[in-house]
């Protein structure tokens, strides 16, 4: 997967394109304070079932629900990634016409296609756990993992289905996008280009050495990604069947309701 040569492109583009690189790179950063802290949420129910990450919630929800945080953190810091890869998704869509590659070796493959299914689910989780408790009560900050565990109880097909396919999405997104900037602005990532570029049917000694260790690095991203989505499954299930008190069964029925019907 060999990177582009900026020297065969138009250079005002290559900066423009670069510059992008840069602000998605620092609001992959911001917004991924946001997903640590929300994971660590979820993750306290392997320590201490729902009753310990119910207590984990208000100790941390301030740390990225309140007004000025949320807009930068979380809103903001996702439609600035966003945006910056809508418009590099066009100039690679121009350089392609010339044949020229943007892929990166550090990313995993895919990586992408995986952010863009993302946006969907992402918008229906923030529609399921801020607006639809906001239009009921006119808050959600007291919203609690029993409104997610009447779901997997519940709805079960719609809640696991959503929720798994926001941890998996997100652990790979994450990953591979944490591997581009450590490579990129950070270790530079020399020996790892230079191993994506070398021919595979190469029977150089030095080469060899190098499409393997890139080789290593892949499965070392994609066990990583394994690791902490079965991690944060596990709490999904923990949460659904540990779950037993909900006191607002109704209210949240009404809500679900409004994206699956009854």
């Amino acid at each position: 997967m060999p990177s582009v040569d900026s020297s065969s492109k138009p250079l005002t583009l290559s900066r423009v394109y670069g510059t992008l690189t840069i602000v998605q790179s620092v609001s992959a950063a911001v917004y991924s304070v946001y997903v640590l802290i929300h994971g660590v949420q979820l993750v306290s129910a392997n320590f201490g079932g729902v009753e310990l990450a119910n207590r984990t919630l208000p100790l941390t929800r301030p740390l990225y629900q309140e007004k000025g945080t949320e807009i930068v953190l979380v809103v903001g810091s996702a439609l600035v990634h966003l945006f910056s890869g809508i418009a590099k998704f066009g100039i690679r869509a121009y350089w392609k016409r010339f044949g020229q590659d943007t892929s990166h070796p550090a990313l995993l493959p895919y990586h992408r296609f995986v952010g863009h299914m993302q946006v969907p689910a992402l918008l229906l989780h923030y529609y399921l756990v801020r607006l639809l408790p906001i239009q009921k009560y006119g808050d959600s900050s007291f919203i609690d993992f029993s409104y997610i565990g009447w779901g997997l109880q519940n709805r079960p097909k719609f809640t696991y289905a959503l929720h798994t396919t926001l941890i998996v999405g997100s652990m790979y997104h994450a990953v591979s996008g944490m591997s581009f900037i450590y490579a990129r602005y950070l270790k530079k990532g020399k020996s790892t280009e230079k191993a994506a570029q070398v021919a595979q049917h190469s029977k150089s000694v030095e080469q060899h050495v190098l499409i393997e260790k890139y080789k290593r690095n892949q499965r070392i991203k994609k066990g990583l990604v394994a690791a902490l989505s079965i991690t944060l499954i596990s709490s999904l299930v923990i949460i659904g069947k540990d779950t037993t008190k909900i006191p607002l069964r109704l209210d949240f029925e009404s809500m679900y309701s409004k994206i699956i019907g009854l």
